[in-house]
């Protein structure tokens, strides 16, 4: 029997599941949850009650005015409304359907029939700027392999990708299913394998007038791996990142002189993400994988080597590297 507790921490749900085997299942909520949709209706009154008191003592001539501007903002408080009230209602059916679902190692099982495509999703973050604000932006794509209706879902050992910088900019691809049967429609689990090979070896050779560095590279099972030898004068140290061809973001992997460094490139237990369609995104997977930084997954990585150099421009090489999957899975619907 499988044996579930559910914990909150903030606005999260995480199921923890006993399975004596290696499995995690995590949501991914929305940050502020039922406080931010409060404090958000709060706002609008407050806001809105002056401008029609004024509206109320106004001349003819002015309430025209008034009337044009209340109505603008009208529109940005309704659709700001909309959004909020579609992802607390998102998140709420993913905390819904993960209470009553079962866990076991053949994958996911319902207490009933439910409808659902499957296929792939495919999510880009990034920030941008506008004066003194910033918004978070995600764009979402979900590229179906086909449509089923059934009462589990296999658990599917197929290849993901993912690289998401601290604040939540990057990208994620993985197998992935959404339901499409109400009370549960758009929800969305992500699955991501354990299984996998790091394909690497070879030597980056960094140098300048008065400093050199030699990083010797391999991979090790699921980990990139390497020894750092360096002999520096005016350099402050050798930096070692690795990052996508998809993506400009670097993810810092370690740093110094002389050292040994080891990168993970695949999680350590399979992995189920839930969330609402218009609720996940990158910046809460990586919070809910309590890292800093995340870049794992299957394909094709870069392994930068830099020699850090004070007012002068820094001195890096660079490796390609895969991470293979060979049993891969195959939907089996």
């Amino acid at each position: 029997m499988v044996e579930k507790t559910l914990l909150r921490k903030g606005n999260i749900l995480v199921m923890l599941i006993n399975l004596g085997i290696e499995m995690k299942t995590i949501i991914a909520g929305y940050k502020g949850g039922k406080f931010a949709f409060v404090l958000f209706v709060v706002f609008s009154i407050c806001f809105l009650l002056p401008i029609l008191f004024i509206y109320t003592h106004a001349s003819p001539e002015s309430r025209k005015f008034l009337l044009i501007f209340l109505g603008f903002v009208a529109l940005i408080f309704v659709a700001g409304f909309y959004f909020q009230h579609t992802i607390l209602k998102q998140a709420k059916k993913a905390e819904s359907l993960l209470s009553i679902v079962s866990i076991s190692e053949s994958g996911i099982s319902f207490p009933e029939e439910l409808e659902f495509e499957y296929g792939t999703l495919n999510m880009k973050a990034w920030w941008s700027s506008s004066g003194k604000s910033r918004s978070y932006h995600v764009s979402r794509e979900f590229i179906p392999a086909g449509t089923a209706r059934a009462s589990n879902i296999p658990f599917i050992n197929a290849e993901f990708k993912m690289l998401i910088e601290y604040e939540g900019s990057g990208f994620v691809s993985a197998p992935a299913v959404r339901i499409l049967s109400e009370p549960y429609k758009d929800v969305v689990f992500l699955f991501l394998t354990e299984k996998g090979k790091v394909d690497a070896n070879g030597t980056l050779v960094l140098s300048t007038d008065n400093d050199s560095a030699q990083v010797i590279v391999k991979g090790v099972e699921e980990n990139i791996t390497g020894r750092v030898y360096s002999t520096l004068n005016k350099a402050r140290k050798v930096k070692i990142a690795i990052s996508a061809p998809e993506s400009a973001y670097e993810i810092p992997v370690a740093e110094g002189d002389n050292f040994e460094f080891s990168y993970r490139m695949l999680p350590e237990e399979k992995i189920i993400i839930a969330g609402g369609y218009e609720v996940i995104d990158p910046r809460a997977i990586k919070r809910k994988l309590g890292k800093q930084y995340v870049v794992m997954g299957h394909g094709e990585f870069i392994l930068k080597g830099t020699l850090d150099l004070p007012f002068r421009r820094d001195v890096s090489e660079i490796m390609n590297f895969t991470v293979t999957l060979k049993e891969k899975d195959e939907w089996g619907f």
